[in-house]
């Protein structure tokens, strides 16, 4: 079970069977229509890893909302780096910076041999192009801030704690490496990854568990998978 998972709570969303694709032209898609498909995800991360549920589909609601004040995680201004989609890091923009629609889905499989047991995905849209690009600007100076910066999370997850390390820009993609700790010494990395193109942000967080520690190592991943996404959008 991912952080994401954990932290979320049932909310105001609407789920469909399958993803549509754009059907016109003259229209942005909507995000449910920019969630990459099982094969997209296959393709970047190197494990086949299936939907786990139909996507999650609604406005800044949609967004898990299990963590909301300091209360929940401290420090609170580092919680985006180390987890993905929360709703307190893109909700509260004034006018013009508000979450105008959002989706995210997650994909799992679990077994011998896999590197990678669950990614989460999820595509944002803000009011305009500059709202976006406000809040990828704000994304690339808290994560460089929080670099190395441990978060504990207290709601739900008996005091998890999180390290991001490994920031970086590139363009349009603002990645960073999720560092936990097992419980028996044992460090799992997870791959995090923005990115933004035209209305839309991409979030995205890719699981690495392989038992081996050998292949136990962050790559591109996620950055990859953020990529493909902001490829659907013209």
């Amino acid at each position: 079970m991912t952080v994401l998972t954990v932290l979320t709570v049932s909310g105001c969303a609407t789920a469909v069977d399958g993803i549509a694709r754009r059907s016109g032209a003259a229209d942005p898609p909507a995000p449910y229509q920019l969630l990459p498909s099982p094969d997209e995800v296959a393709a970047a991360v190197g494990d086949p890893l299936g939907p786990a549920g139909p996507p999650k589909i609604g406005g800044v609601d949609v967004l898990p909302d299990g963590i909301r004040d300091s209360s929940g995680a401290t420090p609170l201004d580092c919680l985006g780096a180390v987890t993905p989609l929360m709703r307190v890091v893109y909700d509260g923009g004034g006018p013009g910076d508000r979450v105008q629609a959002a989706a995210w889905r997650d994909y799992s499989r679990f077994g011998a041999g896999l590197t990678v047991s669950s990614a989460e995905a999820g595509v944002v849209r803000m009011e305009s192009a500059a709202a976006a690009a406000r809040l990828f600007a704000r994304f690339v100076t808290q994560w460089q801030a929080c670099d190395g910066t441990t978060v504990t999370l207290h709601a739900g997850t008996g005091g998890l704690e999180l390290t991001a390390t490994d920031i970086r820009v590139d363009g349009e993609v603002l990645s960073a490496t999720v560092r936990s700790d097992g419980g028996d010494g044992t460090v799992y990395p997870t791959e995090h990854a923005v990115g933004v193109a035209g209305d839309y942000l991409v979030d995205v967080d890719v699981a690495i568990t392989d038992p081996d520690p050998a292949r136990r190592i962050p790559a591109s991943r996620a950055a990859d998978l953020v990529r493909t996404i902001l490829g659907k959008i013209g």
